[in-house]
């Protein structure tokens, strides 16, 4: 009995700081909304926006480092190609974005599934990587949607990954497409 309620206390202490620990992560987010990309998501602070073209391809990046996470959305725009995801197979897509993010030669693969967003299927890849002797953890969403492709990043030291799983778990479930 006594061990029971030992074990009872634990697992309480861990709940509440597992709670205060996500909201203490979320305090003060700023929501951000694209009308040219049809996305709006949350960050810790307004991102910096970048747009670019490649092969016809227009993108526009938001980025944002805090001082232990970095957070990355690209939204990358296929209708000058008369390309919709709604009718086509993204498989192809998919495998070559996944590729190109685990270029470098100490990238590691860690875990790849799927997910979901109101009955749209996407994909997400969680690896490693090397950066100045420390390892960096990476989660990166996949989701194709109309003409779109949106590459969803957030990354920070594996040493510091409750606070990277806290954050993960904000912005991700932040994110809204129109």
């Amino acid at each position: 009995m006594k061990y029971q309620n030992i074990k009872f206390k634990v697992l309480s202490f861990v709940f509440l700081f597992s709670i205060c620990s996500t909201a203490f992560a979320q305090l003060d987010w700023v929501k951000t909304k694209s009308d040219k990309s049809k996305i709006s998501f949350d960050l810790p602070e307004i991102p910096y926006v970048k747009n670019q073209e490649l092969n016809g391809i227009t993108s526009e990046v938001f980025s944002f480092r805090d001082a232990a996470n970095i957070f990355g959305i690209v939204a990358s725009d296929f209708s000058s190609l008369e390309l919709d995801f709604s009718y086509a197979d993204p498989t192809e897509y998919y495998n070559q974005l996944k590729e190109g993010s685990l270029l470098s030669s100490d990238t590691k693969l860690i875990s790849e599934q799927s997910v979901s967003y109101k009955r749209m299927l996407g994909k997400e890849i969680c690896y490693t990587m090397m950066l100045r002797n420390l390892e960096y953890t990476y989660f990166k969403r996949f989701f194709f949607k109309n003409h779109f492709i949106y590459q969803i990043t957030i990354g920070g030291p594996t040493r510091m990954k409750r606070v990277l799983l806290d954050k993960k778990h904000i912005f991700f479930n932040s994110i809204e497409f129109e």
